[in-house]
């Protein structure tokens, strides 16, 4: 065969090969092979890792770990988009934590006083609106106040104007809403009786916890961000409801230690242990008067400034006509503070999302759309998506020029097959298409609706950094694999993470990214009526079931 033939047929076979190929596929085949394993699993292990201390914001850990991903993303070849040069947009927050050297408690009983320190003997979580203080005689409630229908005998001694010592809930014997439940109908007796307020016994596990490692008390912090309107607009009341009742004050109250609780109640602290464990275990602990023993509380406030980051980087488009519209791709690396020796490592949430933008961006690089694709880890999830509200509000982009979101919330773990969609049919019926049609051709998760329902019983809808840009009228998706056992635990290791899941749920990112990236137009908003145009003004829209 001649030369010329034979190179002939080699040239028709490889184009009758290329056909075969998906045209799309084709195009990014170099930003797909940038998405490797081995870069999620060197990122996730050092953001992922205990010595972070769970990444709260604000705090030095979360400092850090922006600085870690702002050098990683200037690496993978991400620009600084903020003024300046600078990946960190700081958010302005004020922190208010109770004053160890003016709060007290002060014990008076027939052997004399003492004074309790804090936060050595005892501690509040009360988020009242400023200083408090209460002072009176004291009664023992033992498990009397227990349980979903609390009901109290003033033959024991009336409650108006006392403490009222009682155990703290076992977490074990209820769920979380009965707990609630439970605590809020005890709540309004006190209210209904006059009661001064609650002095709560430490359970005995706590208490274990603390005495073994030698630690007092954690330091509760109270937050409030600055420059940024998180409020949600209340559903208007449906014909001839009644108004919506007035949310009760708190209760005063603090928890004490063992050693705290044996002063107040005059016995020994074998003796509050043995109570304890009683009622951890639901037997019954009588109730009894304490004569002649009164508490003199005092709650003090200290207030403090600070910033906590998001890390904003962009990729410039490809087409010099285009480049003036934006994807925005986004999650959170923030988690939550450690509490009392506890340390929540927050791997798949959102340690998962946040290192999967980095291979996002890498890819990106690697293959462009003709749009700009804005990269913002958004700090403060955990408490309010403020970081998101912050950048919509701060954007420095115009906003109307986002054309979609995509949000990598908690991407490792659960069914290695399947992801949930949030949000994505929810203002553009394109972002959903665009979803579908890419994992069709070449990804095959299973999409799972469950959560999609602003009126589902979870309300994921609204729990997430998609939920501040729809709010501005924004197509956005929340791609989301589920809670697990460990949400919001110790247990949410980086050893646990699928990272064969993340690598699928990431290349669909990536398609997605390029897909809305390289369209005519910005996502049609076709879906919500009151939603016409993408801005501040549809933060009055009120979401719920359809």
């Amino acid at each position: 065969m001649p030369v010329r033939t034979r190179r002939l047929r080699v040239i028709v076979s490889a184009a009758a090969v290329l056909v075969l190929v998906p045209l799309p596929l084709l195009a990014q085949a170099r930003g797909l092979r940038a998405i490797e394993v081995e870069d999620m699993q060197r990122w996730l292990r050092f953001l992922g890792s205990k010595e972070f201390r769970g990444r709260a914001a604000p705090s030095i850990e979360l400092d850090l770990a922006s600085r870690y991903l702002a050098v990683e993303a200037a690496h993978a070849g991400l620009e600084p988009l903020l003024p300046g040069g600078s990946f960190l947009q700081h958010v302005p927050v004020e922190v208010t934590t109770i004053s160890g050297e003016r709060s007290r408690i002060r014990l008076s009983s027939p052997g004399g006083e003492l004074r309790l320190a804090f936060p050595a003997a005892f501690t509040s979580s009360v988020q009242l609106p400023g200083d408090w203080s209460a002072s009176g005689p004291l009664v023992f409630a033992g498990t009397a106040l227990a349980g979903p229908q609390p009901k109290w005998d003033d033959a024991v001694a009336s409650l108006r104007g006392r403490w009222v010592v009682v155990f703290e809930e076992d977490g074990r014997a209820r769920t979380a809403d009965e707990r609630r439940a439970a605590s809020a109908a005890r709540d309004q007796l006190l209210r209904d009786r006059g009661a001064l307020g609650l002095i709560v016994i430490i359970a005995p596990d706590r208490e274990a916890r603390l005495a073994a490692q030698g630690l007092d008390f954690d330091v509760s912090r109270r937050l409030r961000f600055l420059d940024v309107d998180t409020v949600n607009p209340p559903p208007p009341p449906l014909p001839g409801a009644a108004p919506p009742p007035v949310e009760p004050m708190p209760v005063n109250a603090v928890e004490v230690r063992h050693q705290a609780a044996a002063d107040i109640l005059g016995v020994t602290p074998e003796e509050v242990a043995r109570m304890a464990h009683d009622a951890s275990e639901n037997r019954v602990v009588p109730p009894r008067p304490l004569p002649g023993r009164s508490a003199d509380v005092e709650i003090f406030f200290e207030t403090r400034q600070a910033t906590t980051p998001n890390v904003v980087a962009w990729l410039p488009g490809s087409d010099p006509k285009l480049r003036g519209e934006y994807v925005l791709i986004g999650s959170h690396h923030d988690h939550n503070p450690p509490r009392e020796g506890r340390v929540f490592p927050g791997a798949d949430d959102n340690g998962s999302g946040a290192v999967g933008m980095l291979s996002l961006a890498r890819a990106l690089v690697a293959e462009r759309p003709k749009r700009s694709v804005v990269f913002v880890w958004h700090t403060a999830e955990e408490r309010g998506l403020v970081g998101a509200y912050y950048f919509v509000q701060h954007s420095p982009v115009p906003v109307e020029k986002i054309s979609a979101v995509l949000n990598l919330d908690m991407i490792s773990r659960n069914d290695p097959n399947a992801i949930y969609l949030i949000g994505s049919n929810q203002v553009s019926s394109e972002l959903d298409a665009s979803l579908r049609r890419m994992n069709d051709r070449h990804v095959g998760l299973s999409l799972d609706y469950k959560y999609e329902d602003p009126g589902e019983p979870s309300r994921f809808f609204f729990r997430s950094d998609h939920y501040p840009y729809i709010r501005y009228g924004i197509p956005a998706v929340w791609l989301f694999c589920g809670t697990t056992e460990d949400y919001h635990r110790e247990g949410d290791m980086e050893e646990k993470v699928d990272y064969a899941k993340m690598e699928k749920v990431v290349r669909l990112a990536y398609l997605v990214a390029m897909d809305v990236g390289n369209k005519a137009g910005l996502l049609q908003l076709d879906v919500h009526p009151q939603i016409k145009a993408r801005g501040a003004h549809n933060m009055k829209v009120v979401w719920r079931r359809r």
